[in-house]
């Protein structure tokens, strides 16, 4: 399996064309192939930017998290979006030139747009898009690649049913192989400076290709998810 960096030219704040930095920057995509797209250059395209002057953080964190949970000890609260813990729910000002750069709205639309657009372009029958971005973990230091949106392939890999080495049957073990491709591509595209913010999953094992809506496959409804006791207290109320 490969990841291939692609540098582009800096799009740049407050809305710019990433249809036109994916079509002079990508090389020659191949069947099977994944797409990793930094949701900053998505978020830039759609022109989700606000001038850092005159603007008031803690309120766009309110408004752009689904929900929070206070952090008295920290700068800004524990933020949920797009059903992933994000610092200041994704909103971010680095490489903003003046702007706080917002997460892009209608996520899973927008990684169906693209990958729309990169398969005809490419006369493809078997591609993913995947719309990254980076989070703390619990318990760790540093940042590690998340996805927030997908299409294209299935985002999970199932085992239960399989044997393992020794016959006994697998009852409860998935693979998370969006979020999995995710961390590799943000690990090649960096943090800071290197303006990598795509990157080419191929050569990707077991991955399966549908045009199905797959988004359910792997999103927890928060009733379900065996960690909310974490954040329960703090869920939006019906």
């Amino acid at each position: 399996m490969q990841f291939i960096p692609v540098k582009t030219r800096i799009l740049t704040p407050p809305k710019d064309d990433l249809y036109q930095v994916l079509d002079e920057s990508l090389p020659v995509l191949h069947e099977g192939d994944v797409v990793l797209v930094s949701s900053k250059v998505v978020a830039i395209h759609q022109g989700r930017c606000v001038p850092i002057e005159g603007s008031n953080k803690t309120a766009l964190i309110e408004k752009e998290a689904d929900f929070i949970v206070p952090r008295p000890y920290w700068p800004a609260p524990l933020a949920v979006a797009h059903h992933a813990f994000l610092g200041a729910a994704g909103i971010d000002e680095s490489n903003g030139a003046g702007h706080y750069v917002l997460l892009p709205e209608n996520i899973f639309e927008i990684a169906e747009e693209i990958y729309t657009h990169l398969k005809k372009k490419y006369a493809l029958q078997n591609l993913g898009v995947i719309i990254t971005d980076s989070h703390s973990s619990l318990f760790r230091y540093g940042a590690t690649g998340v996805a927030l949106s997908w299409h294209g392939f299935n985002p999970v890999e199932d085992h239960r049913g399989r044997p393992d080495l020794f016959g006994r049957e697998i009852q409860y073990e998935r693979s998370n192989l969006a979020d999995g491709l995710a961390s590799g591509a943000v690990v090649v595209s960096g943090e800071v400076d290197e303006c990598i913010p795509v990157v080419i999953a191929r050569d990707i094992p077991r991955i399966v290709f549908t045009e199905a809506n797959t988004k359910a496959d792997l999103l927890v409804p928060y009733a379900e998810d065996t960690f909310r006791v974490l954040y329960q207290d703090f869920l939006p109320k019906d």
